[in-house]
């Protein structure tokens, strides 16, 4: 349920359905080489979101484009805002969230540097001594393996996967046998865009740009040290992807149907839990 589609009148009909949970994807606006859109990590993501409520209803908060995406503004189209300004967009849509009745609230993440931000920010709530829970789901946990796929086709059960063709499977063994770089407009992202908006990957551009790691400050991370030119300096066309010929509707057809499943369940666990709940009711009892 799309908060902005439901009726005034209906509202609270709603948030029983949905049993107190929203949901909000939270991405980014940024470059994934040239073959795919820069709102990428929100329209894929989002795309599995909406389908997964259709499985296991929640109210669907609108989308927050604007994630972490520091120091790559030398990529024309990405919007770039203060980590200040984010955490407290973040912060005032989870009250008003919690306003219209939702006590529970899971940030789907569909960009993986937002991830340090969304942990930080949850963990922030607990300083507000807030009656509301905010839940992190990093959208790519819901993600099939191919490699996984492989077992289950070579194992004998073809029929698992009944849209892939030969030809399908041969482009999923050749990317687990040969991919070195991925998660950043790679084989999984572009798949499941083609499934969700084909109208926005053009797979001529696919190999445009080199998308393969140059370990630039790899001394650095294997010392043990953090630095947040890590993952620029070893993508510099701010893409990670590698083995990717062969991809095609089919394939993310596959992925997204697998992914929506996991999604769905990941819903139904959170409005089912009451643990949670009976803690933070303990917790606040203590503070």
């Amino acid at each position: 349920m799309l908060w902005t589609e439901i009726q005034s009148g209906q509202f609270e009909k709603a948030v029983e359905r949905a049993k107190g949970v929203c949901v909000m994807v939270v991405g980014c606006v940024e470059h994934h080489g040239k073959h795919l859109p820069l709102g990428q990590d929100v329209i894929h993501t989002a795309g599995v979101v909406e389908l997964a409520a259709k499985k296991e209803p929640v109210v669907i908060f609108p989308h927050m484009y604007f994630g972490e995406k520091q120091g790559a503004g030398e990529f024309k189209g990405t919007i770039i805002f203060s980590t200040k300004l984010m955490l407290e967009i973040l912060k005032e849509s989870c009250a008003e969230m919690a306003r219209n009745g939702f006590k529970k609230i899971i940030l789907v993440n569909g960009h993986g540097g937002n991830t340090n931000l969304l942990y930080t920010f949850a963990r922030s709530v607990l300083h507000e001594k807030n009656d509301y829970m905010v839940f992190v789901y990093n959208s790519w946990n819901a993600w099939p393996r191919p490699s996984r796929m492989l077992k289950v086709i070579d194992g004998g059960n073809r029929k698992a996967y009944p849209e892939l063709t030969d030809e399908d499977i041969e482009v999923l063994r050749n990317y687990v046998k040969n991919n070195t770089a991925g998660g950043h407009g790679d084989l999984m992202e572009t798949a499941m865009t083609l499934a969700i908006r084909p109208d926005l990957v053009d797979m001529s551009q696919v190999s445009a740009v080199d998308g393969r790691s140059t370990g630039y400050l790899s001394h650095l991370a294997k010392a043990g040290f953090y630095t947040p030119f890590d993952w620029m300096s070893s993508f510099p066309n701010s893409y990670a992807s590698d083995a990717h010929e062969g991809n095609n509707e089919r394939i993310g057809r596959t992925f997204l149907k697998e992914t929506v499943h996991k999604t769905a369940e990941a819903f139904r666990l959170i409005k089912d839990d009451t643990l949670c709940e009976e803690y933070l009711k303990e917790w606040l009892a203590k503070q």
